[in-house]
């Protein structure tokens, strides 16, 4: 048990941004191992400030003062008094006025370090990788959306039996989603069997209260997809049509051979050859490896260059 006065505060835990005009007292912080941190932040009127905690997911309440938070997003405003607390549960950029000083307690998860101040673009730098595992959240399953790339499949028999798993054990691994910002939906990276036994079950369904346990990628999409394909290889299960499908689109995105090898761990003849089955053109318009990087296939040393003239005798 610890017990905090945080007008005692070591000096360290104490900090100070000029620019902001606010002064935050970390009175918890990763190193106190809670999963979380807190803070007593105490807001001057400055004037409209924009904040985004793109990193962290914050929920304040309000103990005393007044202000006025702005959804950057939709222009909607929010009278903060005592007693209200606003939650960015989405990472919401918002702008914040202290209309009078304003005093807030607040939980940042991922837990603040304690030296973080507010970058030019509003957010917290995070100053150590966090597993997404160590941050579970539940999501209703209205709020999912199945991504139209996975080149991983699952036979009825199996499907059935991840039922039957999931309704004796619960739910033991979480689906891996990225959330896309102009949909308010959660994409799902990994776990699309997961995701559909909750959606098609319904006895599952009502155990759960139609919610999903899911951890949040922070990616765009092609590093969304070549996140799929990894943890699709690294099982040992992969749809090889799909698959060619996936490349083709990360070609089009622009993405290089080295890319694409370096990122769902593909060796170059494995890539070679996928385009050799495929017969699609526009997967060999990229000459990234031509004259660098070779491959060997029969026997052979083969190049992205010369591979269409041998693909056609």
């Amino acid at each position: 048990m610890k017990i905090i006065n945080t007008s005692e505060l070591e000096s360290d835990r104490v900090v100070s941004c000029p620019k902001d005009g606010f002064v935050s007292n970390r009175i918890l912080l990763e190193s106190d191992n809670m999963g979380y941190s807190m803070t007593k932040t105490v807001i001057p009127p400055k004037g409209k400030q924009f904040w985004h905690y793109k990193n962290h997911l914050e929920s304040c309440y309000c103990i005393s003062g007044h202000g006025i938070l702005t959804s950057e997003k939709t222009g909607e405003e929010f009278i903060i008094k005592p007693d209200v607390t606003y939650v960015l549960d989405k990472n919401d950029p918002h702008y914040f006025e202290a209309i009078e000083e304003v005093v807030l307690m607040c939980v940042f998860n991922p837990p603040l370090v304690g030296n973080e101040v507010h970058n030019e673009d509003g957010s917290y730098e995070t100053t150590d990788f966090h597993s997404p595992v160590y941050n579970v959240k539940s999501v209703p399953i209205e709020q999912i959306q199945a991504n139209d790339y996975n080149p991983n499949s699952v036979a009825p028999p199996e499907m059935e039996l991840l039922e039957t798993s999931i309704w004796e054990d619960g739910y033991t691994q979480p689906v891996v989603t990225c959330y896309d910002y102009e949909t308010d939906m959660y994409i799902v990276v990994d776990g699309f069997h997961r995701f559909l036994t909750l959606k098609n079950s319904d006895r599952i369904k009502e155990r759960e209260n139609g919610m999903l346990p899911i951890v949040v990628l922070k990616k765009g999409i092609g590093d969304r997809m070549a996140s799929t394909i990894r943890h699709n290889r690294a099982r040992g299960s992969h749809n090889i049509e799909l698959m060619s499908t996936i490349v083709s689109e990360l070609v089009e995105m622009g993405k290089g051979d080295r890319w694409i090898c370096q990122h769902i761990g593909m060796s170059p003849d494995e890539l070679l050859r996928l385009k050799q089955i495929t017969g699609l053109a526009s997967l060999f318009q990229n000459k990234e490896f031509s004259e660098s990087w070779e491959a060997e296939m029969d026997g052979e040393e083969v190049s992205v260059e010369n591979f269409e003239s041998q693909k056609e005798v």
